[in-house]
């Protein structure tokens, strides 16, 4: 996971301060996007809080968000509560400083697939709930399609992932996709919409072909086996 070098600055500066609090307890500092991490200590108690908060001000000045902390132990027992967004930070993060838990760590394939499935049976179900809501105004639709496109990217780059795809972003996204039997098209048209109301008015007369869609991801996650 590339970083810019005013992030890498940034970051660091971030683990000086972690060291600086926790001292001897300190155990790793990891960034999981440009401004996003996640903080290791072997304990954390509430005076290492009231040290850090006065210091949130100066990390959100360096468009730094404040790390999840975490200790090595909390980590691995907590693998089976957050699957997905453990295997995320395995399969993308930077070490900044330390040396991360992470040593023989893996995420139950079938503790993945099932949070997988929980994605991707809400995301057919606020599709159809959204579809109702919407009473047929087009706009509606239209935002229902925007708000869609990033919990769509989410639940296809875990598909991959159940398959041990490797890439990120929208390359695994798209894997996803394929592996499921999605039309692949329909997808990447999903996904660069990004958010965005004005791009997603164009897809509202396809808005049955992606429920359908998202019908075939369901199953195709319900039914995985590793």
């Amino acid at each position: 996971m590339p970083l810019t070098a005013p992030e890498r600055r940034a970051f660091t500066r971030l683990a000086d301060d972690l060291r600086r609090v926790f001292g001897g307890r300190f155990v790793a500092l990891v960034a999981t996007g440009g401004a996003s991490s996640v903080a290791f200590a072997s304990s954390i108690g509430p005076d290492d809080l009231e040290a850090l908060s006065v210091l949130t001000a100066t990390w959100h000045h360096e468009r730094l968000e404040a790390p999840l902390l975490l200790s090595p132990e909390e980590f691995r027992r907590s693998l089976d509560t957050f699957p997905v967004e453990y295997q995320t930070l395995l399969d993308a993060h930077e070490v900044i400083a330390g040396r991360p838990p992470f040593d023989d760590v893996r995420v139950d394939a079938e503790e993945l697939r099932r949070a997988c499935e929980a994605q991707a049976r809400s995301h057919l179900i606020h599709l159809r709930q959204g579809w109702m809501t919407a009473a047929g105004h087009d706009e509606a639709l239209a935002h229902l399609i925007a708000r869609s496109s990033a919990p769509l990217a989410a639940v296809l780059r875990n598909v991959a992932r159940l398959q041990q795809a490797a890439g990120a972003g929208d390359a695994l996204a798209d894997e996803g996709a394929r592996l499921a039997g999605l039309p692949q098209p329909l997808v990447r048209d999903v996904l660069a919409v990004d958010g965005s109301v004005d791009a997603a008015r164009a897809l509202v007369p396809r808005l049955g072909e992606y429920v359908g869609a998202a019908e075939r991801l369901w199953r195709y996650v319900d039914e995985w086996r590793a």
